[in-house]
């Protein structure tokens, strides 16, 4: 599940219009007659995806098309909160990244079904809406990982990767023996993403078609969620899991990992530019697919989402502009380069410059029964605000809370906000 990415808001939250802050060193253009001459983008800022980074990607098409590209951070936590928000004040930008549509964003963005350039791009039919192509993107990003500490696998004595959940769990308990932090949680977003990367190899196994199960009413929310969340609750309790990691940002996570205090650390293959970014490691990073129940078939299928998205507003301003800019992103093979060397992103016909784990990364993609893309197509999750609502049952067990009070209520508030 993009990261990516990981909260929806409601079209209907009428807040006042919030100015943008804008960042990086782009031109801001005057739009003072004729065509316009700049083209607003919102992003997310990222340790990896920093405002240098941006400028520097835009700049070749600046320099090309004679455009300025303004850059604009979100005002609230990301630009999936941010961007209903300025929707419902008139203020939305030109061009949209880092999320995919969803029914009660896809009325306000442009289809790019008739543009030749946007046929060819990753999943671009696989995330349509009503056979409308309503976003393209630079590459996928495959969501369920598992990054480990080869240096404190051979100080507690493991010698290979687990690929059942009790091997995994026995690797669990020798890590904290040989004295370091077994699995590396976070709090905000990161809690509920991670959950939902473990768990859903073996949930597409069980449930090949779980999301539209739901959608039926044969399969319960609680019910698909409940063994990890069980899990889960055992792993902080027997200390695993440091309680404390719910107030740990995503930043404090890596961090944790890169000073080698980490055996496992769950995350998105975005994790692998993060750790060349950092250089050389006092310890070798491995990766490999998330554990399965007993009995199924290893490696489960592979969560693989849109890697750097971009959509269009309907009401841009500068329309033509912004398709031209999408256009770049999407199709100029350095622009694509950049993206994929940037954010651990992956895509046919081209080499990742990360080596080494983005190499074991490519190896899982490639070993994978099926790439599985959440909620898409018409199995989409039947409910918005699903990630954030996650995350917050998630992180109540953290204080206490059953597995079995953790699922009935999922179920409850898929009951009430299901449409």
């Amino acid at each position: 599940m993009s990261l990516s990415t990981k909260r929806r808001a409601l079209l209907a939250l009428a807040l006042g219009a919030v100015p943008l802050l804008a960042i990086g060193g782009c031109a801001q253009g005057g739009d003072t007659g004729g065509a316009p001459s700049t083209v607003r983008m919102l992003v997310n800022i990222t340790d990896n995806l920093t405002p240098e980074y941006w400028d520097a990607l835009v700049k070749p098409f600046e320099e090309q098309s004679g455009l300025d590209v303004k850059i604009e951070a979100p005002t609230g936590k990301d630009v999936a909160s941010t961007f209903p928000t300025l929707l419902a004040a008139g203020t939305a930008p030109d061009v949209v990244q880092s999320i995919t549509p969803q029914t009660d964003t896809a009325p306000e963005l442009v289809d790019l079904s008739g543009e030749d350039w946007a046929k060819d791009t990753p999943l671009v039919d696989k995330y349509a809406i009503d056979g409308k192509r309503l976003v393209a993107g630079a590459g996928m990003q495959a969501q369920s990982l598992v990054f480990y500490n080869k240096k404190a696998f051979q100080a507690a004595g493991i010698t290979e990767t687990p690929k059942y959940w009790d091997q995994f769990e026995v690797s669990l308990g020798k890590l904290k023996t040989a004295g370091y932090i077994p699995l590396q949680t976070g709090g905000q977003w990161l809690t509920g993403l991670q959950v939902q990367q473990l768990w859903h190899p073996t949930l597409n196994t069980q449930h090949p078609d779980w999301v539209q199960s739901l959608a039926k009413g044969d399969l319960a929310l609680g019910d698909a969620y409940e063994p990890i969340l069980k899990r889960y609750a055992d792993w902080i309790h027997a200390g695993y899991i440091n309680k404390s990691d719910v107030g740990l940002d995503s930043s404090g996570a890596d961090a944790n990992f890169i000073a080698g205090k980490v055996g496992f650390y769950t995350g998105g293959s975005w994790f692998a530019s993060s750790l060349k970014k950092t250089g050389n490691l006092p310890f070798e990073v491995g990766v490999f697919s998330p554990p399965v129940e007993s009995g199924q078939a290893y490696p489960g299928p592979q969560g693989a989402t849109l890697g750097a998205p971009y959509s269009i507003w309907k009401g841009a301003k500068n329309l033509d502009g912004a398709k031209a800019l999408v256009k770049y992103l999407v199709t100029d093979k350095k622009a694509i380069q950049t993206q994929l060397d940037a954010d651990g992103i992956f895509r046919a016909g081209f080499t990742t410059s990360v080596t080494g784990v983005g190499a074991g990364i490519q190896g899982i993609v490639d070993a994978a029964p099926g790439l599985v893309l959440p909620a898409n197509n018409d199995v989409r999750m039947p409910v918005t605000g699903f990630n954030q609502e996650f995350t917050t049952v998630a992180q109540k067990v953290y204080s206490g809370t059953s597995s079995g009070d953790a699922a009935k209520s999922l179920n409850q508030w898929f009951k009430d906000n299901r449409r």
